[in-house]
């Protein structure tokens, strides 16, 4: 659960430059712990990535609900992985994302500028003014839309970093040792 946390952290540091985003590589650690470890070992593996990077960015509000979507998506991998096997399930786990990450961070982020707007606008301001009237679903809709560009180049990159993780470890005959 350690290693996995701690590779989720340090790959998060790994960004890809492209213009619709900048995507990570964190999530890769949490779908590979889906496939290996426990659901709640796998959840866990979440929250560490969005406390560490967290701590590293200083963006609390946005790791942190990340990382509690990513610990949902690797539970979601792992129920996946028992049903339909390690690579199917990387692949539509990290599709997941669109829901589940994008959705805690729009979630959080929504609820964050109604509550506390001096707090949320530095981070949602681009993408929604101050001053027109909004419903919370409205806010938290706009704000999901707003990440779809980004959220989708990181889902392309951490299902094709997965999908080489699983075929390596399927030739290599360890994932069939370490479930």
């Amino acid at each position: 659960m350690a290693i996995f946390g701690a590779l989720s952290v340090i790959m998060s540091a790994i960004r890809v430059s492209f213009p619709l985003g900048n995507p990570n590589l964190g999530s890769t650690p949490v779908s590979i712990s889906a496939i290996i470890l426990n659901a709640r070992s796998t959840f866990i593996v979440g929250i560490i990535k969005g406390l560490g990077v967290s701590i590293w960015t200083g963006q609390a509000l946005l790791e942190m609900a990340a990382g509690i979507g990513d610990g949902i998506m690797g539970v979601f991998t792992n129920l996946l992985n028992k049903k339909i096997g390690p690579m199917f399930a990387v692949i539509i786990g990290q599709f997941s994302r669109f829901i589940f990450t994008s959705g805690m961070i729009a979630l959080v982020l929504g609820v964050t500028s109604v509550i506390s707007p001096e707090i949320a606008y530095p981070l949602i301001g681009r993408f929604i003014s101050t001053s027109t009237s909004l419903s919370l679903i409205d806010v938290i809709f706009l704000i999901w839309l707003a990440m779809i560009p980004a959220i989708t180049t990181s889902i392309i990159a951490n299902v094709i970093v997965s999908i080489v993780i699983v075929i390596t470890l399927k030739k290599s005959g360890l994932l069939k040792r370490l479930v």
